[in-house]
């Protein structure tokens, strides 16, 4: 046996990771390739559209051409620029507390209290996804009455629909990251990639810059035996291997880049509404693109709730994906700085 593999052997011993974890790699990757293509609640948001009558399409054709897709993306970043405030209060029931989240992650944990985010590495990374999954029901129902709600009135309703429904999947990905310990409200780096997932799981596989081709990567990973040469690794040991370990030395490299510039334009208390305005202006255009599905009133409603939920469904298994793989990679590391921290390790 090699150095590094007797050290593997050894670092093991302590059981940071179990063979139901590792087996999770190649069906988080599954997941991730069923993500590129429509799902039943997408599908079923079509048929509905396939089933409104021709003359109720050509009334939402001609208010189409009454109202421009630049003129509604105009109209939402008017929304976000001067109704971010609004949009956030109505978002708040998207969002757990710290407390929800330690909660449900020490009823999971039987030999360790879990007191702080940093603690959640101790749990197993399957019950963690059993957690986040018990949240996606009420997630769903929420964006379902909120597409319903929004998308009832038509042309009218749609600026604050694809603000807040698009808000609402943002903080749903930021939910989702705490439940794996990843502190979204009070480390600016989380919140950078927290945003830069959100961004991708807006559209699967199609990533941009750095920072999303680095979540892109990890998306795809499917090395078990890779995770055993990380999970015990720290920064500086990780950054000298290549692969998978240099990835998530990237990651974090990247994002805190990131979190610096906005942190400069725009403070530490605007720093959300920034990320997410920037966010959203990427993003933005192609939803107007989409949003001429909700044109016509009443009927619309049905689209929108389909549409919101749909959305919602493919965001949230995107983050869960995301964040169960980075739990995994990461986890021998992130319990090794807790010992460190409470001086179980000299």
């Amino acid at each position: 046996m090699a150095a590094d593999d007797a050290e593997i052997g050894e670092d093991w011993d302590n059981d940071v990771l179990d063979e139901r974890e590792l087996h999770e790699i190649d069906r988080l990757t599954a997941r991730y390739e069923k993500l590129i293509k429509p799902g039943i609640l997408a599908r079923a948001g079509q048929k509905v559209g396939d089933i409104i009558p021709a003359s109720v399409k050509k009334v939402a054709g001609n208010a189409k051409n009454a109202v421009m897709e630049q003129q509604l993306y105009q109209q939402a970043m008017d929304v976000v620029a001067s109704g971010f405030k609004v949009v956030e209060e109505q978002a708040a029931k998207m969002t757990v507390s710290e407390s929800t989240v330690l909660k449900k992650i020490d009823s999971i944990v039987p030999d360790r209290d879990i007191a702080s985010l940093d603690e959640v590495c101790f749990a197993r990374s399957y019950e963690v996804a059993k957690v986040v999954n018990g949240e996606q029901t009420k997630n769903l129902g929420i964006a379902m009455v909120e597409g319903a709600v929004t998308g009832a009135p038509g042309f009218a309703g749609i600026p604050f629909n694809l603000v807040l429904s698009t808000f609402c999947y943002y903080r749903a990905v930021q939910s989702v990251a705490m439940f794996y310990g990843y502190d979204v409200k009070n480390d600016n780096e989380e919140l950078v990639i927290a945003s830069e997932v959100f961004s991708s799981a807006m559209s699967p596989g199609d990533v941009n810059g750095e920072l999303g081709n680095t979540i892109g990567k990890i998306m795809m990973l499917a090395e078990a035996n890779v995770v055993k040469d990380t999970v015990k690794k720290g920064w500086t040991a990780m950054a000298q291997r290549h692969g998978i370990p240099l990835l998530i030395v990237q990651l974090r490299a990247l994002a805190n880049k990131a979190a610096k510039r906005a942190l400069e334009k725009a403070g530490e208390a605007g720093l959300e509404d920034a990320m997410f305005r920037g966010v959203f202006e990427q993003i933005g255009k192609r939803l107007t693109q989409q949003a001429v599905k909700k044109a016509v009133p009443v009927v619309s409603a049905a689209i929108g709730a389909f549409f919101d939920t749909a959305q919602m469904n493919k965001v949230l298994d995107y983050a869960d994906v995301f964040y169960q793989k980075r739990f995994i990679l990461e986890k021998g590391m992130r319990q090794n700085f807790v010992r460190e921290a409470d001086g179980s390790i000299e």
